[in-house]
C-alpha cells in the first residue's frame, strides 16, 4: 500500500496508462519466477518433460481453451511420460496422467502436496475461504475436515437415508407428472436434497427461497472461480488497488459477490438455529452439529465451521450431482443393452411391486457395477480443484519447484487402457469381471480428487446415485426421442469443453415400466 502511495500522480492515470503497467508488471513478474527457479534448482535437474515453450509466455500457445484434460493425455503420450510439465509466465504447471504417478505424489507425499493455489478473487475477496474445497491446507481446513468426516463417513451416511429416498420418490413422482421438465426436475431433486441434508429445509419448488439464493451463489462461483477471469489472480497485489482505481471493477463484483455468498450461508445457518430453540428443527448435519458443540470448545469458532460446511455442501454438491444424474440417462440412452441387464435384474430380485431399497444393494451387484461406471465413464470434474506444491520436490529424477499448480488428470486416469479396456465404452460389467485388473474400483475415487484433498462427501454422492439409479430404472424405460417419420433421434447430450466436464444438452423419452 505505501507503494501505491508513493507514485507522483497529480491526476489518475489513463485507461492505456494502466494496461501498460499490467503487462509490464507481469513481464517483470515472468523474470522474477524465471530467475528465483533458477535460484531454487542449483543441482540443474531437469523438469519433467513437457513441450519447449517461448520466452516469458512459456507454454501458453501450448495449452488449449477447451478440452485440455484430452489434449494434456495426448501430450503425455506424445512425449512418453506419465507426468509432464508446463510453464506460463514463470508459473510451473505439472500434470498427472497415470494412477501410479498420482498415487506417488499426490496420496504418498500429500504432506507437501495438499495446498491450494493462492485464489485472491475467491478467497480473499469475496471471503469463500470457509469452503473446504477452495481453502488453503491450514487449520481451518484440518477442522472442517474433521467435522465433515465425523457426520458423513461410511459408518455416518446410513442416517441421511430417509432423506435421500423421499428426494428420489419426489423426483420420481414429478417425472412421471411433467416429463417434458426433466431437466427441472433433476435441479430440484439435488438441490432440495442437500438443503435438506444440510439445514433440514422442506424444498418443495424452483421459486423456494433458500434455493434461489443458493442457485444464484453457484453463479458467481463460477464467474469468480474460472481461472484467469480476473488478473488479480495473477497479480495478486491488485487487491490493493483502492475501488475508485480505473480498472478496479473486480473490486466492487467482489463486494457485491460477497453479499450475495455471505447471505446464502448465514440465512439458512440462522433458520436452524433459531429452529433449534423453539423446538421445530428437523434433523440435519447443521442440528445435529450445532447439538454436539462441547461445553469445552470455542462455540463461535465451531458455529462458524459449522456454517461453512453447510454451504460447502450445496456449493460442491449441487451441480455435480446433476451432472452425474445426466451422466447416467446419456449412458442409458447410447447404451440400451446396460439398461436392459439392469431391468433384468430389478426384475429379478426385487419384481415389479416395489421400488429397490438401500436393503437390497448388496443383492443388487449389476446395478453397483452400472454406478461406478457412470462416474467413470464422464467426469463432472476431469481435474478437480488444482493442488499447489508446499515445497521443493525432486521425483524419478526431475525437479518440480515450490509452488507448482499440479493437476491430477483423473480423465486420463479412467480412460487408461492399461487399467480399462476399451475405455470410452460405458461397460458396467468391466466392475465385475474376474480377472480386471483390482485398482480399477479404487480408481474410480480420483472421480473425487486426489489425495488428502479427495472428496469427503464421495460415499454420500455414491449412495445417493445409486439411489436415484435404482428407483429410475424400476419406474422407467430410458428411450430415445423419435420423430414424426418414427426414426430414434440420436442423442443429444455432450460434454463440455472446459474444466468442468458436464452434460449441459440431453433430449430423452421416458417410458413407464
Amino acid at each position: 500500500m505505501s507503494l501505491l502511495n508513493s507514485f507522483p500522480f497529480t491526476m489518475a492515470p489513463s485507461l492505456t496508462e494502466v494496461a501498460g503497467g499490467i503487462v509490464l508488471a507481469g513481464a517483470l513478474l515472468a523474470v522474477h519466477f524465471h530467475l528465483q527457479n533458477r535460484r531454487r534448482n542449483p543441482a540443474g535437474l531437469p523438469y519433467p518433460p513437457g513441450p519447449k515453450g517461448y520466452p516469458i509466455i512459456g507454454n501458453l500457445l501450448d495449452i488449449p481453451k477447451i478440452y485440455i484434460y484430452k489434449r494434456f493425455r495426448e501430450m503425455s503420450k506424445e512425449l512418453g511420460s506419465d507426468i509432464i510439465h508446463l510453464q506460463v509466465f514463470g508459473f510451473h504447471l505439472v500434470v498427472l496422467n497415470t494412477k501410479e504417478v498420482a498415487d506417488d505424489l499426490m496420496d504418498k507425499r500429500s504432506s507437501i502436496y495438499s495446498d491450494r493455489p493462492r485464489m485472491p478473487m475467491m478467497c480473499e475477496l469475496m471471503g469463500f475461504d470457509w469452503s473446504l474445497g477452495f481453502t488453503p491446507y491450514n487449520e481451518w481446513w484440518k477442522n472442517s475436515r474433521k467435522l465433515f468426516h465425523k457426520h458423513f463417513q461410511p459408518s455416518a451416511v446410513p442416517q441421511f437415508r430417509p432423506k435421500k429416498t423421499k428426494a428420489v420418490h419426489d423426483f420420481l413422482k414429478r417425472l412421471a407428472d411433467t416429463p417434458d421438465q426433466f431437466h427441472n426436475h433433476m435441479q430440484l431433486l439435488a438441490g432440495s436434497v442437500i438443503l435438506d441434508i444440510a439445514y433440514g429445509l422442506d424444498i418443495r419448488s424452483h421459486d423456494d427461497i433458500y434455493l434461489q439464493r443458493a442457485e444464484e451463489c453457484l453463479r458467481i462461483i463460477d464467474k469468480a472461480g474460472n481461472p484467469g477471469s480476473f488478473l488479480v489472480d495473477i497479480i495478486p497485489a491488485l487487491k490493493y488497488v483502492p475501488d475508485w482505481f480505473p480498472g478496479a471493477d473486480f473490486k466492487r463484483k467482489a463486494k457485491e459477490w460477497k453479499a450475495i455468498a455471505d447471505r446464502f450461508g448465514t440465512v439458512p445457518f440462522e433458520f436452524v438455529k433459531s429452529s433449534m430453540a423453539d423446538g421445530t428443527a428437523a434433523p440435519s448435519f447443521s442440528s445435529i452439529a450445532l447439538r454436539d458443540i462441547n461445553e469445552k470448545d470455542n462455540r463461535a469458532y465451531q458455529e462458524e465451521l459449522i456454517k461453512g460446511l453447510g454451504a460447502t455442501m450445496y456449493t460442491a454438491g449441487a451441480d455435480t450431482t446433476v451432472s452425474v444424474i445426466l451422466t447416467f440417462f446419456l449412458g442409458m440412452l447410447m447404451n440400451p443393452e446396460a439398461q436392459r441387464l439392469a431391468q433384468e435384474e430389478i426384475d429379478r430380485v426385487i419384481g415389479p411391486d416395489r421400488l429397490p431399497t438401500y436393503e437390497d444393494e448388496a443383492k443388487l451387484p449389476y446395478l453397483g457395477a452400472l454406478s461406478k461406471e457412470v462416474f467413470r465413464w464422464q467426469q463432472v470434474a476431469p481435474f478437480a480443484i488444482p493442488h499447489r506444491l508446499m515445497a521443493d520436490d525432486v521425483y524419478n529424477g526431475y525437479f518440480i519447484p515450490k509452488d507448482s499448480i499440479v493437476l491430477g488428470n483423473a480423465w486420463a486416469i479412467l480412460h487408461d487402457e492399461k487399467l480399462f479396456p476399451d475405455p470410452f465404452k460405458f461397460d458396467p460389467g468391466r466392475f465385475l469381471d474376474p480377472n480386471a485388473d483390482p485398482r480399477i474400483v479404487s480408481a474410480v475415487d480420483y472421480a473425487f480428487g486426489f489425495g488428502r484433498r479427495v472428496c469427503p462427501g464421495r460415499w454420500m454422492a455414491h449412495s445417493f446415485t445409486w439411489i436415484i439409479i435404482a428407483n429410475t430404472l424400476a419406474a422407467f424405460s430410458i428411450k430415445r426421442v423419435v420423430d414424426a417419420n418414427g426414426n430414434e433421434v440420436p442423442p443429444a447430450g455432450t460434454m463440455s469443453g472446459g474444466i468442468m466436464g458436464c452434460v449441459f444438452v440431453l433430449d430423452i423419452c421416458l417410458h413407464s415400466c
